[in-house]
């Protein structure tokens, strides 16, 4: 992704950033249709990774928003690391293919 797509995500409301003690750790890219939030994306900054940021994100993004009664988010299929996290946080696997894989969860 690049510095523009991500400055134009900002523009539109759909860019959030996790910080602490005010530096910039992590973000999301999310999409609030019908009840249903898309997270399409999430990162943490690679210094950050394994010390409970990608936790901590998940759950200020399901609190940040009271009226999704769904989170859906893909991964690819390669990634053996974000599948078993997802997997770990609740989500439940809806679809794959070749490329990715489909996760769900209810509140």
């Amino acid at each position: 992704m690049s510095l523009p797509f991500h400055t134009e995500m900002a523009r539109q409301g759909h860019l959030y950033k996790l910080t602490d003690q005010g530096r910039i750790v992590g973000g999301a890219i999310l999409f609030l249709e019908n009840g249903v939030l898309n997270v399409g994306r999430i990162f943490i900054a690679p210094e950050h990774f394994r010390k409970g940021y990608g936790i901590l994100m998940m759950r200020e993004v399901e609190n940040l928003f009271p009226e999704a009664n769904e989170f859906a988010l893909d991964t690819p299929v390669w990634n053996v690391r974000t599948n078993r996290f997802y997997s770990k946080l609740g989500y439940k696997e809806t679809k794959r293919d070749r490329e990715f894989v489909f996760y769900s969860k209810h509140r």
